[in-house]
């Protein structure tokens, strides 16, 4: 079974979109489109597919996310409000603010993502900044471990996850805590050019039970959101005639 993704023309070259149950980190460099990606996931998601989905951030508090999302017509303040959207997390500091106040502990924020997956009965869960996440463990095998746990929790849900991850400039990396070695896919964004022109564009490293493109493929980013190019057709070479040379 396939989820499709909400990003215009990937599917075709995915077989037609995410693994069911899967996790797929979406990684890239500062300004590569990496929260477009998550939050266009999630809200064409429900609203394109009546998938209830979780939304998760370590980065960005609710009020500039619903901002954020309104530029590309994404109302995450209307669905979370009709109950198919869940919101959770925000702005590090706060976060950890709020866990002190509450005194809970890594664990059970790890497991009010899966409980509130569960509650809602979500298809998709979106994850931005994993790498932020993982700050609050003590080490990366115990970050690994729970993150692991949790990927296995929302598999067994039927939940389709996307987590989302910063690479250092000048770093040879797929994410900061090598999530990439627990996920089911890896989707690379790339925003690279010469001298005053740049170019969008993302190369599926690696995606589980799949055919995918081998090729780096480009995309913009538009006012509904990412949106894939076409790739030009090739030339077709003419049969020569018979009796010709």
């Amino acid at each position: 079974m396939r989820v499709k993704t909400g990003i215009f023309g990937l599917d075709e070259l995915l077989e037609g979109g995410f693994p069911a149950g899967s996790c797929v980190l979406v990684s890239g460099k500062i300004g590569t489109g990496k929260s477009i990606f998550a939050t266009q996931y999630i809200a064409r998601g429900i609203t394109e597919y009546g998938e209830p989905s979780v939304l998760v951030s370590f980065e960005r508090d609710k009020k500039d996310l619903y901002q954020d999302a309104s530029a590309f017509g994404w109302q995450l303040q209307s669905l979370e409000k009709e109950g198919s959207l869940q919101v959770l997390g925000g702005s590090m500091p706060r976060v950890v603010e709020n866990m002190r106040r509450a005194k809970a502990t890594i664990e059970d924020l790890i497991s009010e993502i899966a409980e509130t997956v569960e509650t809602l009965r979500s298809k998709r869960m979106a994850l931005e900044r994993v790498e932020l996440l993982a700050m609050l463990f003590p080490d990366e095998l115990e970050f690994r471990l729970q993150l692991g746990n949790l990927k296995e929790r929302l598999r067994e849900l039927g939940c389709t996850s996307v987590l989302t991850s910063e690479i250092r400039e000048g770093w040879e990396e797929l994410s900061r805590v090598g999530a990439e070695e627990l996920a089911d896919g890896v989707i690379v964004l790339y925003y690279e050019g010469e001298g005053l022109t740049r170019d969008r564009a993302l190369e599926i490293r690696k995606m589980r039970i799949t055919e995918h493109s081998n090729q780096i493929n480009f995309f913009d980013i538009t006012g509904k959101g990412i949106v894939m190019r076409k790739m030009p057709e090739r030339p077709k070479i003419p049969k020569a005639r018979k009796g010709t040379a």
